[in-house]
């Protein structure tokens, strides 16, 4: 790697045992549009850093952290990965039952699906809550669908409740490109057509029930979270981010911010996303191994690791295609 392709960060040290100490800034493909190397640089890392370019990274638990949608409207520190906690749900949940079944002929009912969401939001916590994104255009969309005026997707009016788990179904009505590649290509991912249209009405179910049901356990301690999403999508370049051993193996990992004033950016995490598919793949071997048709949690996790990798590809060739690709590796 050439001089011109490195940068060095100097950053303060996160619990005595994380800390980081540089950031390597690589250009795998340039681009004719987007911030060059020199910018990508100028902004995220140099040999010296101004306060500015310290507080563009915050050190995270991946563990205490939702994950964000790959998408460059969103404007807090965070940690990223295509659709966001729900998407990763959803290959957790395929990768299951491709363990379970390698035929492909055993289908959940979405009552099963609802359960099995459902249990998952019990084991974690409630200021990690799950995430799934959408954006201002698809809700102006289902308005004009269903229809409703000033609908408040998180909590909309009973009587519009099966009209709108229908709609939501529909790859128009959906703001987070990931889900709607999903909806509307599902082979491309090797997912069985009904899976993604069962774990968005299982979302939506409980989200109804966390906002309006008193009775309901995610009323008292909330697990969810729709994330609106503002404006249009106008990435400049990808960053594919990840942490050196230290940090990583300490379950750290550096949360950027995609969208400042200034720029906009696609983020991917994918080695600490990694880290959330262990949790999930221990999550489905218990629900395995309660049954005869036990799992190996390993081999899930490995499943579920590549077909990430698959979607990361898939998605990021279609939100991405033009822009510069960047990795940021800190250590």
């Amino acid at each position: 790697m050439s001089a011109a392709q490195a940068a060095d960060c100097h950053c303060d040290e996160v619990d005595g045992t994380c800390s980081v100490s540089k950031v390597t800034v690589h250009q795998d493909h340039p681009a004719k549009t987007g911030i060059s190397l020199a910018g990508i640089s100028a902004i995220w890392g140099s040999s010296t850093l101004s306060q500015e370019q310290r507080d563009k990274v915050t050190l995270g638990k991946v563990s205490d952290s939702s994950f964000m949608c790959l998408d460059d409207r969103v404007t807090q520190p965070s940690l990223f990965t295509p659709g966001g906690d729900l998407g990763e749900f959803i290959l957790a949940l395929s990768s299951y039952l491709q363990e379970r079944d390698p035929t492909g002929r055993m289908r959940p009912s979405q009552d099963v699906v609802d359960a099995l969401l459902l249990k998952y939001l019990e084991s974690i916590p409630s200021t990690r809550p799950m995430v799934h994104c959408t954006d201002d255009r698809a809700i102006e969309h289902l308005e004009a669908e269903v229809p409703l005026e000033n609908l408040d997707l998180t909590a909309p009016p009973d009587h519009a409740r099966a009209s709108l788990l229908k709609k939501l179904t529909e790859v128009e009505n959906h703001g987070d490109s990931h889900i709607r590649l999903l909806l509307k290509k599902p082979e491309w991912f090797q997912l069985n057509e009904y899976l993604v249209p069962m774990v968005v009405k299982s979302f939506y179910h409980l989200l109804w029930q966390q906002s309006t049901d008193a009775t309901s356990p995610l009323h008292q301690s909330p697990k969810l979270k729709l994330e609106v999403l503002v404006g249009q999508s106008d990435p400049q370049a990808f960053l594919e981010v990840s942490s050196g051993e230290l940090c990583h193996n300490g379950g750290m990992a550096p949360m950027l911010t995609a969208r400042t004033p200034q720029r906009s950016v696609l983020i991917s995490h994918l080695d600490a996303v990694s880290l959330r598919r262990q949790e999930l793949s221990a999550f489905f071997t218990r629900i395995a191994n309660a049954s005869p048709r036990k799992i190996n949690k390993d081999q899930l996790h490995q499943r579920m690791d590549r077909h990430g990798w698959v979607a990361l590809e898939t998605t990021g060739s279609r939100v991405a295609n033009g822009l510069p690709f960047y990795t940021l590796t800190y250590s």
